[in-house]
């Protein structure tokens, strides 16, 4: 069975990175094909919710031609037709017409407010995409978590989409250790905490390390495993390797106020994990390491993320 991924469009690169890192986390073959925004995947993985720049997904029903529409599916039950024109062009209602026209049934209804089943059109040049809806995945449930909203909080924290794309680009599995060695207010850790796995972190500061242990716990995340340590001492504090370290190292002045954090952190790094490393900075290179993507913040900000 094949499924569709409708990507989110502001950074294309680094949604199919992320998706391609969560499909490894689950175990299965993280080659994708992608049709402009659609990523192609057969298979479906579970944690569908653990994608952060992914919209929906559907089960590929149909891919047929836009001027002769074909569909041999038939909803048992309550259902809507819901089509988003790629191109640009004003075909939605069109399409959405002849698709309900093909798959309506005596057993079947159509109910635009509470359907029992959602059927996706993708709209193309040459070709529609028609699809069963799987999982619609609600971007808001981020925006609860915004470093505003959290019982303890920061002027520089994370966004939560962000932090949650650093987490699947590790292809970190449930069940599986994160540690974050600057974790400031802990926004990584919620996100990989909700992800289900094992969380660790080290702040310099006693304020961050009680303040992350706060945030996890406002969240359900019982169980971690937050130091007031630095990142030269983390591998001997912990006594073991994580399978994935990522962190969002710290710039400007937060990477003055400890003594040599970036040069400690590249060195130490590889003996914290048997896995992926997963950092973003504000400059496309650091150490011998050049940026795997870019994210443009606001003004003259952009942050580089690094995947080692």
């Amino acid at each position: 069975m094949t499924y569709s991924y409708l990507l989110a469009g502001e950074n294309l690169e680094l949604a199919e990175a992320e998706l391609e890192g969560f499909l490894a986390s689950q175990g299965l073959e993280k080659n994708t094909e992608r049709k402009e925004r659609l990523a192609f995947t057969e298979s479906e993985p579970g944690q569908l919710k653990r994608l952060a720049l992914t919209h929906e997904i559907t089960e590929v029903l149909n891919r047929t031609n836009t001027d002769d529409l074909k569909i041999d599916y038939r909803p048992e039950n309550s259902y809507a037709v819901r089509a988003k024109d790629m191109t640009g062009k004003e075909r939605k209602e069109e399409v959405e017409k002849k698709i309900g026209e093909k798959i309506g049934a005596e057993n079947n209804s159509v109910d635009l407010e509470r359907p029992e089943e959602v059927i996706k059109a993708y709209i193309f040049e040459e070709e529609v995409i028609v699809g069963r809806l799987v999982q619609d995945i609600d971007r808001g449930l981020f925006d609860k978590r915004k470093n505003q909203d959290r019982p303890f909080s920061s002027p520089v924290s994370l966004d939560p989409v962000l932090a949650r794309v650093l987490v699947n680009l590790s292809e970190v599995s449930a069940g599986e250790s994160v540690l974050d060695p600057f974790c400031g207010t802990g926004g990584i850790l919620i996100e990989a905490g909700l992800c289900g796995c094992a969380v660790a972190g080290t702040d310099v500061k006693e304020v961050m390390v009680r303040g992350t242990r706060k945030n996890l716990e406002e969240y359900g995340i019982i169980a971690h495993d937050i130091r007031e340590e630095k990142i030269s001492e983390a591998s001997e504090v912990f006594e073991k390797s994580f399978d994935a370290v990522i962190t969002d190292l710290p710039y400007g002045k937060a990477s003055k106020e400890e003594s040599r954090p970036l040069e400690e952190f590249l060195e130490v790094f590889p003996d914290l994990t048997g896995g992926k490393a997963v950092f973003m900075y504000n400059e496309e290179k650091l150490g011998g390491f050049e940026a795997d993507f870019e994210i443009y913040v606001h003004g003259s900000l952009t942050r580089y993320i690094f995947v080692q």
